[in-house]
């Protein structure tokens, strides 16, 4: 319960400030997702932890990914978008 009480409080900070700063036209969702993203659950961080240790061992091991134009490519064809 006290966890829960700082992570609301906590989060009325975040969400005051973000007003503050960036405006009053941020909704409740769009205040959430970002006090989310920049404040991820303890399993949430686990898991990208785990993951990023995951690409660093694959790039180790010689898997350089596939290159961000290819990739592009790619995703033009699947979804019948011209190249500009």
């Amino acid at each position: 319960m006290i966890k829960t009480r700082d992570e609301l409080h906590h989060f009325a900070e975040f969400a005051r400030e973000r007003l503050e700063s960036e405006g009053p036209e941020l909704s409740l969702d769009e205040l959430f997702d970002l006090w989310r993203s920049e404040n991820p659950s303890a399993v949430r961080y686990a898991e990208n932890v785990a993951a990023v240790n995951a690409a660093i061992q694959d790039f180790r091991n010689g898997d350089r990914g596939t290159p961000a134009g290819e990739h592009s490519d790619s995703l033009r064809r699947e979804f019948g978008i011209s190249p500009e």
